[in-house]
């Protein structure tokens, strides 16, 4: 019985969270959702609310859809995100559109001449650091791993 309450209370709680961002922080007028005093809208904004699964399946993937018809100004920097970002499209339904993303930023460090990947990358940026300095920047990071991992998972 233990366990029917708990899984009660999760339910409850993910339904009531759910129904408050949809009405306090969902900008119908820009199809967004939108954060802060200033209600600015991210990249990163609407990565977590598809993976959260605020929005139905068809709701996610038409949020992915809209992200790159309508780039918001607050963008992303970091494979960090940009995992995320991909397993947004993979788990919304667009398998194409992920390894695009994962060709175009993996790919252009590549083509940079990374032989692992990087903590942070901006192809617009290329010494865009966090730090200060990327002299400091790691050149051998953790999040390497993005698109051996997700090709194994969503594309084997």
């Amino acid at each position: 019985m233990e366990r029917d309450q708990e899984a009660a209370f999760i339910s409850e709680h993910t339904y009531r969270a759910t129904s408050a961002v949809l009405t306090h922080l969902w900008d119908a007028k820009h199809s967004f959702f939108v954060s802060g005093a200033n209600r600015q809208i991210s990249w990163a904004s609407q990565v977590w609310m598809a993976l959260a699964g605020v929005l139905n399946a068809t709701g996610n993937g038409k949020l992915m859809d809209r992200l790159f018809e309508h780039p918001p100004e607050i963008g992303m920097t970091t494979p960090y995100m940009y995992h995320h970002l991909i397993e947004a499209l993979f788990e919304s339904g667009r398998p194409e559109k992920a390894l695009e993303q994962i060709r175009a930023y993996w790919g252009e460090m590549v083509k940079d001449g990374a032989d692992c990947f990087w903590e942070i990358y901006n192809p617009n940026d290329k010494k865009l650091s966090p730090y200060g300095s990327n002299l400091i920047n790691s050149y051998c990071h953790a999040w390497s791993c993005t698109p051996t991992y997700f090709i194994r998972k969503y594309l084997l």
